[in-house]
């Protein structure tokens, strides 16, 4: 997004994003390479969008099939290890209660 959408700036021609924004003394931003800048900014990154997609198919088309034993292998491990930290908590939750009892038995 452009620093022109500020009052406080006026759009000048410049050689690197098609504009460039300095303090403004009494003018206001010009609509007209405001609306240009967006325009730029949008095509780019639609471009760029654009390119992702190609990449991710041709990447799945190519890679596919070991990626997908990757993904295999990741979930069997990520999965041992949620069940793990599962048995912990749950291990931890019982010690818990098991204090409660103790501290709280001897009141009356």
């Amino acid at each position: 997004m452009s620093n022109c959408e500020s009052a406080e700036t006026t759009c000048h021609p410049g050689a690197k994003s098609g504009t460039e924004c300095r303090p403004a003394t009494a003018a206001s931003c010009c609509p007209v390479e405001m609306a240009a800048q967006k325009w730029s900014d949008s095509f780019c990154r639609a471009m760029t969008e654009t390119q992702v997609e190609i990449l991710k198919q041709k990447i799945k088309k190519s890679w596919g099939a070991e990626m997908e034993k990757a993904g295999d292998a990741v979930m069997e491990s990520m999965g041992a290890q949620w069940h793990a930290m599962l048995e912990q908590a749950k291990a931890h939750a019982g010690m818990r209660e098991g204090l409660k009892k103790v501290f709280f038995s001897g009141q009356k």
